[in-house]
Parts: structure tokens; sequence; C-alpha cells
């Protein structure tokens, strides 16, 4: 699981281990169960993932995507490091890890679970750099399902507004989403891609919310 030390992380790693799951996460802030990995970084990304498999006796049955990041930007201007972070963690931390992963994945016929946004449709001021990259990360699961989907399942899940520390950066620049969408709960999130990982056949997409039932394909 990326970002296992966040949020979304931490509560699926608790729920999950809950259940009799044995989880280890990567982050890049460590923690009992969670190895220290930057998904930015090729080489820490290939250790990371592979000590983690090693950690779970050779076997990977499940990769969980939570890492992310959500600066705030203006659309107009240059593309800062704001920009640059959100591609490299939110689009190519996905892209990186699940690559890493795939050769395992591949052997037990495991499942990839992505975590997009509903504002990859969703157009807000100043949210631009998250729109772009969840929307992108949405085309990387819809590729890796048509190209692997007959191997690995593969499930995108798209979360609504959470409070969670993702929008610390909005919110430091005046440019804070409340209000503005309705509020989720962390749990709809957590409990949403908790019954993914657990379905039968891997949905194909799951709203993050409790009053819609995710379509399987």
């Amino acid at each position: 699981m990326t970002g296992a030390s966040g949020a979304f992380g931490g509560a699926t790693v608790a729920v999950l281990r809950h259940l009799g799951v044995n989880v280890v996460g990567i982050d890049r802030k460590p923690a009992p169960g969670v190895i220290a990995c930057d998904v930015t970084d090729d080489e820490q990304v290939r250790t990371g993932v592979a000590q983690a498999i090693d950690q779970l006796g050779g076997r990977l049955d499940l990769l969980i995507h939570y890492a992310g990041v959500g600066p705030s930007v203006d659309i107009g201007h240059l593309p800062d490091s704001h920009a640059h972070q959100a591609l490299e963690v939110n689009l190519l931390g996905t892209w990186r890890v699940t690559a890493a992963a795939m050769p395992a994945l591949l052997r037990s016929r495991g499942r990839v679970i992505v975590t997009a946004s509903l504002l990859a449709n969703l157009q807000l001021p100043l949210a631009g750099a998250y729109t772009v990259s969840k929307r992108a990360v949405t085309a990387y699961a819809d590729s890796l399902r048509a190209e692997y989907g007959t191997h690995v399942g593969v499930t995108t899940v798209y979360p609504g507004y959470v409070d969670t520390p993702i929008h610390e950066s909005s919110r430091a620049t005046g440019a804070s989403l409340d209000g503005l969408v309705p509020a989720e709960s962390e749990r709809d999130t957590v409990m949403t891609v908790v019954r993914a990982a657990g379905a039968r056949r891997a949905p194909a997409t799951s709203p993050a919310r409790r009053s819609e039932r995710p379509p399987c394909t």
C-alpha cells in the first residue's frame, strides 16, 4: 500500500489487519509495518517494493495506491515545483510502484486499486494541477486494465472531498475547497477500497459513496 502512513492509508491498514490481512505499506514517513519510500524516486521504489514483497513472503495479491498530493496552483502560470510534484506523486508514483510490483501481481493474478478523485472530472479554481494529475491517473488505470486486465484486476476509486491533510496546501494559499463541494467521510473511501479488495471479481470503478453500488466488469 502506498501512502500507508496517511489518513486513508492508515485507516485502511487498520481495517485490513483487523480482518486478518497481512499488510505492508510504503510511505515517506516510515512506521511499524511501513517501509520508508519516496514514490518519486525510481531506486527507492524498486527497493521498497522488493522489501515489501519479501516481508509478505514473496507473494503479492493486492496493491492499493493512496499516495497523493493536492497543491494549489494557477493553471495560467508556467508549471512550478508544485505542479511537477502533483504529476510525479499522483501519476508517475502510481505508475512506478505498479510497474515494480507487476511481476509479483502477475504471478498471483492479483489486483491493483488506484485512488483517483471525483475532481478528475470537476474543474475548480486553483485545483488544476490536482485535477490534471487525477484525470491522468484515471487514464493510466484504464490503460493498465486494457493491457493487463486478463491477468490482473484493476479498480479505480473516486473519492469526493474528504477533510484530510492533503488539503492543507490549498488552505494555506486561501484556495480551500471547504464548502465548495459536498463532503464525504474518510470511512466512505476506506470501506469502498476494502469492499473492492474483497469482491469476487474486481470492479472496474467504485465511487466512494455508500449510496452507490460499484459496477463490475
